[in-house]
């Protein structure tokens, strides 16, 4: 999907894929176990080769159901797009333009709102905002990668916006293999923590979190890498692990 004017609008929200309607929620749209949705090999993408540079969404992808599978799903606001007949490259030696900020706005790649949804191998780059969230319950996200917006502002960090949010409200998700990278090229930006996740660690009474970790707060290897060019992120997830300080290496939590 490459988006030139808005794909669809429910409630006010401009997107490019809506599975389910809009205000559905788990319980009053939950599918079917034995039936479930799928969606598969999903590449959308805001900019690129289309040299308009205005064109934007709200979020890329919302889904509303429950039950539904997802599997390879690559959405993507360009880093970067083609060059207009005659232009010079903004950040040479690049042999194209690279994106800055108020260039092909999207806020949010994918807004999960139904229970019961299984994604295998996530793809989220460059929003201006949460790069995902998940408000259903009993998520599960195996293979998660985000790249942080190169032209992110100041108030990227100060306004908490993460790799990946599980909703406070949520009391049940999983996620594994999640990794989170910044190459912060226009500003010095700090991001507390790459990913929240309100149940995580659970802690069992006695316990201490950690290795003690219930089900309902499940996260497997979550990583950050620091890529290129200037900010920090802190932490992990939760504030927890180290700051990404040196390039290409990357920082985990062994949980």
């Amino acid at each position: 999907l490459e988006k030139d004017e808005t794909a669809a609008r429910g409630g006010g929200v401009a997107s490019l894929l809506e599975w389910g309607e809009e205000g559905s929620s788990g319980e009053s749209d939950p599918g079917d176990p034995s039936n479930p949705g799928v969606v598969t090999d999903v590449f959308a993408r805001v900019g690129g080769s289309n040299l308009d540079r205005s064109v934007s969404t709200d979020v890329m992808v919302r889904i509303h159901s429950g039950n539904v599978l997802g599997d390879n799903l690559w959405l993507w606001r360009a880093d970067h797009v083609a060059l207009r007949p005659g232009e010079e490259p903004n950040f040479p030696p690049l042999d194209y333009h690279q994106v800055v900020e108020g260039e092909c706005p999207v806020r949010t790649g994918i807004e999960v709102y139904g229970n019961d949804v299984t994604i295998h191998g996530l793809a989220v780059e460059h929003t201006t905002e949460d790069q995902a969230v998940w408000y259903g319950e009993r998520g599960n996200v195996q293979f998660y990668q985000s790249e942080l917006p190169y032209d992110a502002a100041l108030d990227f960090g100060r306004e908490k916006f993460v790799g990946y949010r599980v909703h406070e409200s949520v009391t049940d998700h999983a996620i594994g293999g999640a990794g989170v990278y910044s190459n912060f090229r226009d500003h010095d930006v700090h991001v507390e923590t790459a990913m929240y996740h309100p149940r995580w660690p659970e802690e069992e009474e006695g316990g201490e979190g950690g290795e003690n970790a219930t089900a309902e707060g499940t996260v497997i290897n979550p990583f950050v890498v620091k890529l290129d060019n200037g900010g920090v992120i802190r932490s992990v997830i939760n504030g927890r692990g180290d700051a990404a300080l040196e390039e290409g290496v990357p920082v985990r939590v062994h949980v």
